[in-house]
């Protein structure tokens, strides 16, 4: 019945390059989630609306106070998110050529928002329970995690993202790097219960949780460093397999966002929790995030790696998918460059997964 819908005059259908744009979108908004969601908790605005979904019992707007007002401004970016997230569903289901991978990636994307939004207001009507904030956090980076999905998938050419991808490095390297994702979210979960156990609760008085700060700080950073570890040795692994160089800035930008992650992280505990540094460290953890999943995607050709043993030659990029010069020359040399390919590549287009 869509179908048949769009198929009826006048009715427009999105193109690929748009759609891109849209998931593109729906990143940069969970990013900006991430760390609203953060200076809520940061500032002591947790509680700065006491109702749900109104400001207070008797007001829908928040009154004129600072922290009424940091609360009530991240509710209203959630709301503009429901206007993104609802336009990426719409684009999936109007993209010509539909595709099932695409509509799943923004459905799950819109159940994610629907979830978040309530178990927001729950934690609000219990006052901020340590494991209901933790949750929240989390639920927004499995958000983040499935925008990123969506944007990746939306750059693989149609006639391509139907084939059994081949992976690009060995199966003890492929291993390691989907050993970085299950880290990465056991450092997220520790985070939290430091976050729970430490002086940032989001409203002095709520409830905490009756654990050794020390010893999760411990845990947490013990974590971190084995992501780390694990991370220089798939640089190396990537650079001595001669990897298509967007596989090497992916890997690059891997070990550069955990180098400036773990400094973030010393800075917070040495600070005695300053405010700045936690707030950063928490955006961070989101773009740590998003480039071990690209990373992780990258690793995984669609359509075969160029000029590789037993893979077939990658097919001309089609029209909307025009690799540009630079990204394919540039080697990766410094931290600066890590970070321009990690920005950069976002905006990138693929003939291919790599």
């Amino acid at each position: 019945m869509i179908d048949n819908v769009l198929q009826q005059p006048g009715m427009r259908q999105v193109s690929p390059r748009l759609f891109r744009r849209l998931s593109l979108a729906a990143v940069l908004a969970s990013l900006a989630l991430l760390a609203s969601g953060a200076w809520v908790r940061l500032s002591e605005s947790g509680l700065g609306c006491s109702a749900w979904p109104a400001c207070t019992h008797h007001r829908l707007v928040a009154p004129d106070r600072y922290h009424s007002l940091i609360e009530f401004s991240n509710r209203m970016l959630i709301t503009a998110m429901a206007v993104i997230f609802l336009a990426v569903l719409a684009a999936a289901i109007a993209r010509s050529p539909r595709r099932r991978d695409l509509l799943w990636l923004s459905t799950g994307l819109a159940i994610g928002y629907a979830a978040e939004a309530v178990l927001g207001g729950i934690a609000v009507l219990a006052k901020l329970a340590p494991a209901l904030v933790a949750a929240h956090l989390i639920l927004s980076l499995v958000i983040l995690s499935c925008a990123t999905a969506l944007h990746w998938r939306s750059a693989i050419p149609d006639e391509a993202a139907g084939k059994r991808p081949e992976p690009v490095l060995p199966q003890p390297a492929m291993l390691g790097a989907y050993g970085l994702i299950p880290l990465f979210w056991a450092s997220v979960v520790m985070g939290t219960i430091v976050t729970g156990s430490g002086p940032h609760s989001g409203k002095p008085g709520t409830p905490r949780f009756h654990l050794s700060l020390g010893g999760m700080v411990q845990i947490h950073a013990a974590i971190g460093l084995l992501s780390y570890g694990l991370a220089l040795g798939l640089l190396a692994a990537v650079l001595a397999q001669h990897c298509p160089p967007p596989v090497q800035r992916r890997a690059l930008a891997v070990v550069v966002l955990l180098t400036l992650q773990g400094a973030l992280g010393y800075s917070v505990w040495f600070s005695a929790f300053s405010v700045i540094p936690s707030e950063l460290h928490i955006a961070g953890a989101g773009f740590v995030l998003v480039a071990i999943e690209r990373f992780n995607l990258g690793l995984l050709a669609h359509c075969g790696r160029p000029g590789s043993a037993g893979l077939a030659e990658a097919p001309p990029a089609p029209s909307g998918y025009e690799v540009p010069a630079v990204l394919e020359t540039a080697e990766p040399s410094s931290a600066a460059n890590a970070f321009l390919a990690f920005t950069s590549s976002l905006t990138e287009t693929r003939s291919c997964g790599v």
